[in-house]
């Protein structure tokens, strides 16, 4: 399994799952309903902020 743990590095996915010691909640402009809402995870030291794929993205096959 890789693992990424240099700035800006990303994962993508349907369901990610993480584990921090602290969260920050942040919501992201969007209309209605449809809002997302960003996290900002941190640890410290060998508690340090874990995030793992459990469901990868589907892709569709353009036919």
């Amino acid at each position: 399994m890789s693992v990424y743990r240099n700035k800006g590095d990303a994962i993508e996915g349907e369901v990610i799952t993480c584990q921090a010691r602290k969260y920050e909640q942040i919501v992201v402009k969007g209309s209605g309903a449809h809002r997302a809402v960003r996290l900002k995870l941190s640890g410290r030291g060998r508690t340090s902020a874990y995030c793992v794929i459990d469901k990868p993205l589907r892709w569709k096959d353009k036919q």
